[in-house]
């Protein structure tokens, strides 16, 4: 999503070559990287003078400090997609690690996606260097991935249904990760479902990108929690979807940052910081152009130079945390599949902010958390898990009948109509993801109905929809709405499960039509 303290959601949101490795690991010369508290926290102190939470970061140094072992360890060889706004390929900090002639811009048809002088375009910039601004060269900041190798898409620009298709498969078989920090507009309560040919054009992805390995698609869970219209990850379809990996966002105390979204389809989380007048990223920003740079702004502190903006956040700014370890965990093992890197990612994330009541311990003995997924991304867990990874066996599917209920859900009533799935004869022993299709097509008013899952074998529970406003009269209506979770990672899918739904609010009524559950695992 786009820097949210600035203009809101997008889209409906010569370099000197330095060796890298050696001894124990480099001193860092990139002068900006004293702030970026999400590579290396040690309580730097925030626009409002508040120290940042020592080790409340994505834990990314000891894997650059492994270069010593004689591997590369920076995401040498690893070719990133930036989908976005555009991206500033001959940014002095961003040059270095460019592939020549090989981004696309969607206005022109070329190959340069950089956003035209005097445009504030600056968003995929910013994301570009979160991910892999380059190291040891005496400039600015450093990415996640400093080393890697990056394309970008200025797809926002022209923003069809078909380039944003193209968009994900554009590139193949050479990219290996897409970041999208961008979604529908944040703040509405309203569900937004992603296009079928967007849908067609992932799925060809995980089944054909990367040689057949699957491209890793990592996806800003959105910004839409605050406000009166609260927003929930399962709302949007484009990072409800399986084969992506959507990315909450936690501050500088490790804690959920105020509009990251809600979401049983969260799989991690990763630093994004709040707003600038406490703590945000610092990061790449457009060259001498208006940007996310705000120096000029009374009473917020920015950089000097405006090259550089400590003023990003956003999922939008978790997200590219998030493919900048995929691309490290991909250089430590390049014969991983996109499951595997998913299943590496659950298992090795963090739990932050342990006294928060949402954790629980499914029944796979994993803690999982709607605000966080499985914790905050942790690089150097990662990566070692990587290395020693065996992958996962052929993904089973097991479509479950569709149940039919037709039966009308009480107005404002706090128990709701319950039913219930005897799922038997899967051989699905460890779910790695649901999808949930639900129906309650004649309800009028999506915002009034909470919807739960739970496996009543584990009483591990998936909330899929919450009680909220919606903007304008209406909501559209749950009709084959595909909701998913990652909550159940592990479990087993034979046994009962149950679909609670309650309208928790006057007024407004509809009928609980149908339901229907796909597991996918091994």
């Amino acid at each position: 999503m786009r820097d949210i303290s600035a203009t809101g959601c997008c889209f409906a949101c010569i370099v000197t070559l330095l060796t890298a490795c050696g001894g124990g690991g480099d001193v860092p010369t990139d002068p900006l990287f004293i702030d970026q508290w999400h590579l290396k926290n040690t309580g730097q102190l925030g626009n409002n003078g508040v120290a940042a939470k020592v080790g409340e970061d994505s834990n990314v140094e000891p894997v650059w400090n492994s270069c010593n072992t004689g591997n590369t360890c920076r995401g040498e060889g690893i070719r990133i997609a930036v989908v976005d706004d555009g991206m500033e390929i001959f940014h002095e900090d961003l040059a270095a690690n460019v592939a020549t002639g090989l981004s696309f811009n969607y206005l022109t048809n070329g190959i340069d996606p950089t956003p035209p002088s005097g445009t504030e375009n600056a968003h995929g910039t910013a994301v570009s260097g979160i991910i892999a601004a380059r190291d040891l060269n005496n400039r600015g900041v450093r990415g996640v991935a400093p080393r890697a190798n990056m394309v970008g898409y200025n797809m926002l620009q022209n923003a069809t249904e078909s380039n944003s298709a193209d968009a994900m498969m554009r590139g193949f078989p050479d990219v290996d990760v897409s970041n999208n920090s961008w979604g529908p507009p944040d703040g509405t309560g309203n569900l937004a479902a992603s296009s079928f040919i967007w849908r067609t054009a992932i799925n060809n992805g995980l089944n054909a990108g990367r040689n057949g390995k699957g491209t890793i698609y990592v996806w800003a869970a959105g910004n839409g929690a605050i406000g009166r219209e609260i927003d929930n990850a399962n709302y949007d379809g484009n990072a409800n979807h399986r084969g992506v990996i959507a990315v909450a966002a936690v501050n500088d105390q490790g804690t959920k940052s105020s509009y990251s979204e809600r979401g049983a389809n969260v799989l991690v989380s990763a630093p994004g910081g709040e707003f600038c007048d406490t703590h945000t990223i610092s990061t790449t920003d457009r060259s001498e152009e208006n940007g996310n740079n705000i120096s000029s702004t009374a009473g917020v502190s920015d950089y000097a130079d405006t090259n550089y903006t400590k003023c990003m956040n956003g999922t939008s700014a978790a997200t590219p945390v998030v493919s900048g370890v995929v691309a490290l965990i991909l250089q430590a093992n390049p014969n991983l599949g996109w499951r595997d890197v998913r299943a590496i990612l659950a298992r090795t994330a963090r739990k932050n902010d342990p006294s928060n009541v949402d954790w629980l311990i499914n029944g796979a003995g994993f803690s999982i958390n709607h605000n966080y997924g499985f914790g905050v991304v942790n690089a150097d867990a990662a990566v070692t898990m990587a290395r020693t990874w065996s992958n996962l066996g052929a993904e089973k599917i097991h479509v479950a009948p569709l149940i039919t209920e037709n039966v009308a859900i009480p107005d404002n009533d706090g128990t709701g109509i319950i039913s219930t799935a005897n799922i038997v004869g899967t051989t699905i022993s460890q779910i790695e993801s649901i999808e949930i299709t639900f129906s309650a097509a004649d309800h009028p008013y999506s915002g009034d109905l909470e919807i739960t899952l739970t496996n009543n074998t584990t009483g591990v529970i998936s909330q899929l929809s919450e009680i909220h406003f919606c903007a304008g009269a209406t909501c559209a209506a749950y009709d084959a709405w595909v909701f998913s979770s990652v909550r159940h990672l592990g479990e087993g899918a034979d046994g009962d499960w149950t679909l609670t739904v309650k309208d928790s609010a006057l007024l407004d009524t509809g009928t609980f039509q149908s339901w229907s559950l796909t597991f996918y695992g091994t």
